[in-house]
């Protein structure tokens, strides 16, 4: 025959209130734990900018670059720039991203069990340059209508007001996609992504003068 403990001495809406205030203090530093710890460790870092590298945190405070500097940035930052001004973030495994004026992008990442963690700039406007370096690394940029992934590349990519996006291949390969299909741009080629069709073939293009913008801010 089972038997049924009861605990007296506390009203029963306090032994309730009690219940909740211990689970509460329970489940709050578990919490805030896995939080800083999920913010604990940076995913790359803003080394210099020209004007301000604006950083909005997920929780909505605001961190700013000027000049040289060492300013972490972490998974779901969001990255901005205002007119005359750029930056330059830099990711542990050596891959290097400037931004230039009035861009603003968010700093994503995928893990897969083959490649390991691809990071992702989800760009809704403005201009970046991607330089790997150094043997390969995957690196994605998303635009409104297209998506730029490669291993081993310098590249510029620019996303228009109208969400057109323009990829430069500097050096390397660079895969260049959209909902219609996708096209390998090679060194010193230039394509077009548009809503509702497919990437253009690749063109030959001045590539140098293309990343002519990053000149004061890469060292």
């Amino acid at each position: 025959m089972a038997t049924k403990l009861r605990i007296t001495g506390f009203p029963r809406g306090l032994y309730r209130s009690g219940a909740v205030s211990f689970l509460f203090l329970i489940v709050l530093p578990l919490f805030l734990s896995t939080h800083i710890s999920a913010q604990s460790t940076p995913v790359a870092t803003g080394k210099n900018a020209i004007g301000t590298l604006l950083v909005i945190r997920t929780d909505g405070i605001e961190e700013r670059l000027q000049g040289e500097g060492s300013l972490r940035i972490f998974e779901g930052d969001v990255l901005k720039t205002e007119t005359q001004g750029q930056g330059l973030i830099v990711f542990p495994n050596g891959i290097q991203v400037a931004l230039n004026e009035n861009t603003s992008l968010k700093i994503l990442s995928r893990w897969e069990k083959t490649n390991g963690n691809t990071p992702i700039l989800r760009m809704s406007q403005g201009e970046v340059w991607i330089k790997t370096g150094g043997g390969p690394k995957p690196v994605e940029v998303e635009t409104p209508v297209a998506v730029a992934s490669t291993r081993e590349a310098e590249l510029d990519l620019k996303v228009l007001p109208d969400g057109q996006s323009v990829l430069t291949t500097i050096e390397g390969l660079v895969e260049f996609g959209t909902a219609f299909g996708t096209c390998p741009i090679r060194t010193g080629s230039i394509s077009y992504g548009e809503r509702g069709k497919r990437c253009t073939k690749p063109a030959p293009t001045d590539a140098k003068s293309a990343i002519a913008w990053t000149s004061g801010l890469v060292k």
